[in-house]
């Protein structure tokens, strides 16, 4: 049975349907709620803590299923690998980008992950066909226009283009880490190497940040902050991931996939509700052009 099948039942389908709505809804609004937890935290404290969090919550699920977690020094060695590239490069870039651009820009900024992944398969031998490299081209291209904002005039202002470019490295370093985990996360399961990788990236961004976490004004820090950054810990950084990938079991990766189009349309109206932010129909334009060059290259 193919796993496009696994829910061809209606309650698997809506069950399916409804862990992924959860996801879409959690990584979307996550957006512009850690744009907010970052007026109180800089972005290596705001990532190191929320992920360490997260990782003792997905610990607690894998105990509360009764799930194996020990692990072998070996495969220590390459989780270590996986959370410095997930967690430490991505999400520590991530916060970084977001703590300088907008959350509905970061949003759609770091969708070109799948374009990141097909250009490392090309160099891995693994020919992209000539549609894919349509989308790639078609992503990039709406990426500047996102960035520029603009169809007639170079309109790149440094104030954001560090934070637009951190963005854009950090979807690169999630389509490396994607590379790196296949083979453990195919033998050992996503949630076991999730919470793992999440454990040792968070202790490195902790270290990394050990001056930035003495010196944070813990305090200062408002009621309202700290519900945003444990909204970003619990429901951003862990449940989302344990329902997408429930959802993607009931589903199958195929169809689950389409959802995550989802995210920067859920992340666009968030923030404008939530920041007030504003973005403009060539921002619109080139965010369409974006999704499309990735549906193009996903269905490769």
């Amino acid at each position: 049975m193919s796993n496009d099948s696994v829910d061809s039942k209606s309650s698997g389908i809506k069950s399916g349907d409804l862990f992924l709505i959860g996801a879409v809804l959690a990584w979307g609004i996550n957006f512009p709620i850690a744009k907010y937890a970052l007026d109180f935290m800089d972005p290596i404290t705001f990532s190191a803590t929320r992920y360490l969090a997260a990782s003792l919550l997905l610990f607690g699920i894998l105990l509360f299923k009764n799930a194996a977690i020990r692990i072998s020094v070996k495969e220590a060695g390459m989780l270590v690998i996986i959370g410095l590239l997930s967690v430490a490069l991505f999400q520590g870039g991530w916060a970084y980008g977001l703590s300088l651009t907008s959350a509905s820009k970061a949003s759609v900024l770091i969708t070109t992950s799948p374009i990141f992944g097909a250009l490392i398969a090309a160099t891995m031998g693994n020919r992209p066909s000539t549609k894919a490299w349509i989308g790639i081209l078609l992503s990039f291209l709406g990426v500047a226009v996102v960035i520029n904002n603009s169809l007639t005039e170079i309109t790149f202002s440094a104030g954001t283009i560090v934070g637009d470019m951190l963005i854009v490295g950090a979807s690169m370093m999630w389509a490396l880490y994607t590379y790196v985990s296949g083979p453990l996360v195919a033998k050992r399961g996503p949630l076991l190497v999730t919470a793992w990788a999440t454990l040792f990236g968070s202790i490195i961004l902790n270290l990394i940040g050990s001056p930035n976490l003495i010196e944070q004004n813990w305090a200062g820090i408002s009621t309202l902050g700290w519900l945003s950054w444990a909204s970003t810990a619990i429901f951003g950084a862990a449940l989302a991931f344990v329902w997408y990938c429930a959802g993607i079991a009931r589903l199958g990766i195929t169809k689950g996939m389409v959802y995550s189009f989802f995210i920067p349309v859920v992340a666009i109206l968030s923030s404008v509700i939530l920041l007030d932010e504003v973005i403009t129909i060539i921002q619109i334009f080139g965010a369409a052009i974006v999704l499309l060059g990735v549906k193009l290259t996903r269905s490769d």
